[in-house]
């Protein structure tokens, strides 16, 4: 309900699809987001099963929602470039204001699953130094955050190795 709440805005959904997953580094092109969103999809539909402590839609949630604040942080009309509140605020700040906003409106939603998802968003780089708020706390944050972190490295690897074979 959530995920399906907050893409049923087109504007969101329109810029989900649009927006870069960074300036520079990985995915850092248009559809990047979400081309990473989808990586990250696979990666956990692979890696979750294998530890039953997990909650799948929990993860999945992460994965879809880790990043949306992306949207508002980053310009990318005519390059790549951070908007005001991108500077300001950051995506993972943009993020969870988004998400709590779509739950907040949603009628019932749960106050625990709420708090979850939220830690999920606030701490899925892992670290205090790297601008997450939290580290994370559960499993399924601690997973999100492996797994964004692999795609994230992987990515820019892929893109580094490319650029070198063009020489």
């Amino acid at each position: 309900r959530l995920v399906e709440a907050v893409l049923a805005d087109a504007g969101v959904s329109e810029a989900f699809r649009e927006a870069p997953a960074a300036k520079q580094l990985h995915h850092a092109w248009l559809g990047g987001l979400l081309e990473h969103v989808v990586s990250l999809i696979g990666l956990a539909d692979r890696v979750v099963p294998h530890y039953p402590i997990l909650m799948r839609d929990l993860v999945l949630t992460g994965v879809i929602l880790h990043d949306i604040g992306k949207i508002r942080e980053l310009a990318w009309a005519t390059g790549f470039e951070y908007t005001l509140e991108g500077q300001l605020l950051g995506h993972i700040q943009i993020g969870a204001s988004l998400v709590e906003k779509t739950m907040d409106a949603l009628p019932g939603f749960p106050p625990r699953l709420k708090t979850l998802v939220l830690h999920m968003i606030l701490s899925h780089h892992g670290r205090l130094e790297f601008g997450s708020p939290k580290l994370p706390m559960i499993p399924e944050a601690l997973m999100l955050n492996f797994l964004d972190d692999m795609d994230a490295k992987m990515q820019t690897l892929i893109t580094e190795f490319e650029k070198s074979a063009k020489l």
